[in-house]
């Protein structure tokens, strides 16, 4: 080949690979755009391989967001009824990095919460009332799938129900008295009619007034108190028992070894 043949080869190569390289540029420059992290700019193309995962918010959009995971960024996307929020994104995640959207304040991130509804729920993903009234269950839906939740689940490790009921207005359960404008009647679902405090001056009770306290028949592990005239059941653990006498819960001997 020609001196001028091999001269003409080395500028084309030279072009294709100026022109690849400025076409990579863009590509960079268009997906790994600098995003705001706790007040700051960082620039996405700095993600690092680490042992964690770091993710930032789309500053276009709250319906997605940026992670950084072995080095490489990608944009996810929330699933329906779930928005990203950095600050909640490692406390109050339910899929992915993303929350419930009722509980995400955008600012001015754009978001979308066009429903994709399916039979018991409104988005793929939420929660929502077992129906109206006093109810101790409630709907969790997950991939557009509905699965009825006992209240009592949110804690385990208590060996009694308390009764706690669905807050619609929190989305999560409270105390029945507590809930009296949504059809709760405390002293209908425990059978006790709280005394007045004035009542129970010169007796052991007043020690803990404003919250008397009660026991259970049949139940030593639980006792009631009566929070502004209205009954409300409390459990003394798993290893305690309820002294009628003392109005306190104490451990039995067998359990102290």
């Amino acid at each position: 080949m020609s001196g001028e043949g091999r001269f003409v080869i080395s500028v084309l190569f030279i072009l294709c690979f100026t022109l690849l390289e400025a076409q990579q540029q863009q590509l960079v420059r268009r997906v790994l755009k600098p995003v705001k992290q706790t007040g700051r700019q960082v620039d996405l193309q700095q993600c690092q391989v680490s042992e964690s995962v770091q993710v930032y918010e789309d500053l276009n959009s709250c319906n997605s967001f940026y992670k950084c995971e072995n080095g490489t960024i990608t944009l996810q996307e929330c699933e329906n009824g779930l928005l990203f929020d950095e600050e909640l994104a490692l406390t109050d995640a339910v899929h992915n990095y993303c929350v419930y959207n009722w509980k995400v304040d955008c600012g001015a991130r754009r978001r979308d919460d066009t429903p994709q509804s399916s039979p018991g729920c409104e988005y793929r993903f939420g929660i929502y009332p077992f129906s109206s009234g006093c109810q101790q269950t409630y709907i969790q839906c997950s991939f557009g799938e509905p699965t009825q939740v006992p209240c009592e689940d949110e804690n385990k490790n208590i060996p009694a129900r308390l009764m706690l009921s669905y807050n619609p207005e929190t989305r999560g359960c409270s105390w029945p008295d507590q809930l009296i404008s949504q059809g709760c009647d405390p002293t209908q679902i425990f059978g006790f009619s709280c005394p007045a405090l004035s009542d129970l001056v010169g007796t052991i009770n007043e020690q803990f007034s404003p919250f008397p306290r009660f026991p259970v028949s049949e139940n030593d592990q639980v006792y009631l108190i009566c929070v502004e005239g209205e009954p409300r059941l409390q459990t003394c653990g798993s290893l305690d028992r309820f002294n009628p006498d003392t109005l306190e819960c104490t451990r039995p001997r067998a359990f102290l070894g």
